[in-house]
This record gives structure tokens, C-alpha cells and sequence, in this order.
């Protein structure tokens, strides 16, 4: 689905990686904006640039040289609408009572002057969204006087890679909700958005047309929260890579999974276990912990795919012995059928 528009105290930062209580498959319990630079990406020539042509023919008659031209042809280049958002910093969010910022960073990736619609969310939980601002002065610090959310939702224009900064204020649930909440973040473009190749005619800079790119003009952050340790934890993250490089989960598209289990205490019989989702298809030699490969059979190292598993196809890993403090990422492929 395409979407289309007009162009138009200070809080401590969030911790650095912390826990949530999640359960291993083993049974384990429009302002003023700082100075914000532009990064180097492949934008090419501005939305708008007049491409203006003219070709000469020169000639021989009645032995004199002459020479005429052949008329002007001018295009506009189109607007590419294209977005980048991310995350500063990794892990999950410990709340309290206090707010907590949580700092993001929104690129534009167009090649024209664009501005971004904003929206955050919180799933239910441990956890309240308190507000979506822009970082005026870009340090990660919440000030309730200059950094203000958008108006209308909206993103001032930003030029051609410029960036700027965000900060989701969350503190949490009044009512002492316990169950683990994620944050979500998405900005797309005023323009318009959708499939890649989505055409608005006549919308871009200059007068000529917006054309939607490779990121779909939409970018997504996700953030798993939490109200600090309670034991062993598993996170779960996935990012989408489509075959023309975008992160539209379309047919064929391949999602890439991250498990992280984090343990506080020494445990054993420690065991990942992930089915694959229904609509997707598990991608061979996929499957890693700790970054090295992992074998899809049932043979002598950790981790194997298993097609006809009582609950439908899966992975498992066994991580077995756990050392305290210790923490191990397991990850697989699946490909959107």
C-alpha cells in the first residue's frame, strides 16, 4: 500500500544494552534544527536539474559551410523518495519511572529536499510512549524547552542526505505491567511512499515527477524494552533485504532472524528453539551461533533444521553449559514464499 502527501528538563539517555524477561525454549525463567551533516550517499543528480539538449548539423551547399540545429529537448530528473532510520545504540531499553530517551537517527536518502511523517508506538506492556521529538541540538539528551515534536507529525524539509536526530521518550506502565513491550518507529516520506518504482507524477522538486526507491520510501526501527534483569533472556530481531535491495517484505524476500540469549547466572541445558513462520520457507546453511555456521542436519555440532518437527519446521541450537554473564547470538534465514 502506497501513501501520498504534500511537501510541507533534560531526561537521561537510554542505558546501554539491558534485559528483558522473555523464556528460553530450555524452560529457564517544525524547530529550530543543529547543524546536522550531510553523509555520503549515492544521490546523484539533484531532483528538479534540467537535462537541456541541443544538437547541431553542420553541411556543405553550393560550396559554402552552413550549419542549423535541431530543436531543444528538456527532462526534469525525478525525485528518487528513499529514507534511512536508525537506531543509536543497540539491545534492549531498561524503563523506570524516570523517562528515558531513546535516540534514533533519520537520514534522507533523496535526491531533493524532503520532509518525513513521524510515528512511534508501543506495544502493550511495560512501557508508555511519553513523546516522539526532534533532538534539536543532537546530544541524546531530552529538553522538554527545545527539543519538540514535529508539527503535524512532520519533519521539517532536510536537503539531500542530511540527517537529524530523534529521541522516543518512554517511561513505564503506571500499573507495573509486566509483560515485555517493544517500541516502534516508522518515517515516511511526505511524498508519498509504497513499492519501489511508484510514480507520482509531477510531485517532485522542480515541478517534475517523484518516483518511490529502493527503501520504499518507509523505514522501520524496532526496540525491545524491559524493566531490568530477571534471569536468562531471549531477544528476538529480523531485518528484510527484498531482491532489489529494499526492505519490502515482498515474495522472495529474505528475512534474516537474530536470537540473542543473555544470561546473568551459570545454567546448562541451555536450548534455542525457533519455528519457521507460516509463509515462509527456511534458507539452507542459514543457521549460525556466534557468527560461525552451523550444519541444517542432525549430526555432531549445535544447531539443526528440522522439516517435519512435532509443531511444524524449526531450528534448534544447543548452547548446553552457560557461563554467568555470558550472552550467545543464534541466526537464521527465511524466505517469504
Amino acid at each position: 500500500m502506497s501513501q501520498h502527501g504534500g511537501k510541507s528538563g533534560r531526561f537521561r539517555r537510554a542505558a546501554a544494552p539491558c534485559l528483558l524477561s522473555c523464556i528460553l525454549s530450555a524452560g529457564l525463567p517544525q524547530p529550530l534544527l543543529a547543524q546536522t551533516p550531510t553523509i555520503a550517499t549515492p544521490i546523484g543528480t539533484p531532483a528538479g536539474t534540467p537535462i537541456v539538449n541541443t544538437a547541431g548539423l553542420r553541411y556543405d551547399a553550393d560550396g559554402t559551410a552552413q550549419s542549423t540545429n535541431s530543436n531543444t529537448v528538456t527532462i526534469i530528473v525525478a525525485e528518487r523518495l528513499d529514507v534511512a532510520l536508525v537506531r543509536d545504540g543497540q539491545g534492549a531499553i531498561v524503563v523506570s519511572a524516570q523517562p528515558v530517551a531513546i535516540p534514533l537517527t533519520l537520514t534522507n536518502l533523496d535526491n531533493g529536499a524532503e520532509s518525513f511523517v513521524l510515528a512511534a508506538s508501543v506495544s502493550p506492556g511495560m512501557a508508555t510512549l511519553r513523546a516522539l521529538v526532534i533532538d534539536t541540538d543532537g546530544d541524546g539528551l531530552y529538553d522538554p524547552v527545545k527539543d519538540v515534536a514535529p508539527v503535524d507529525g512532520k519533519t521539517p524539509l532536510l536537503s539531500p542526505g542530511q540527517s537529524i536526530k530523534l529521541l522516543a521518550i518512554l517511561v513505564a506502565t503506571p500499573d507495573g505491567g509486566t509483560t515485555n513491550a517493544v517500541l516502534t518507529v516508522t518515517a515516511r516520506s511526505t511524498t508519498g511512499s509504497g513499492t519501489s518504482g511508484n510514480s507520482y507524477p509531477g510531485a517532485g522538486d522542480g515541478g517534475g515527477d517523484a518516483v518511490v526507491g529502493p527503501t520504499g520510501a518507509l523505514a522501520t526501527v524496532s526496540v525491545p524494552i524491559g524493566t531490568g534483569p530477571t534471569g536468562p533472556i531471549l531477544l528476538k530481531s529480523q531485518s528484510v533485504r527484498a531482491a532489489d535491495g529494499s526492505q519490502n517484505a515482498v515474495r522472495d524476500a529474505v528475512i534474516t532472524y537474530t536470537l540473542e540469549a543473555r544470561f546473568t547466572d551459570a545454567v546448562s541445558g541451555a536450548r534455542i528453539a525457533d519455528p519457521i513462520p507460516l509463509g515462509t520457507v527456511f534458507v539452507p546453511g542459514s543457521l549460525t551461533l556466534d557468527g560461525a555456521p552451523l550444519s541444517d542436519g542432525a549430526d555432531g555440532d549445535a544447531g539443526r533444521f528440522d522439516a517435519g518437527g512435532s509443531q511444524g519446521p524449526g531450528i534448534t541450537v544447543a548452547l548446553g553449559q552457560i557461563a554467568a554473564a555470558s550472552a550467545h547470538t543464534v541466526q537464521f534465514k527465511a524466505k517469504i514464499q
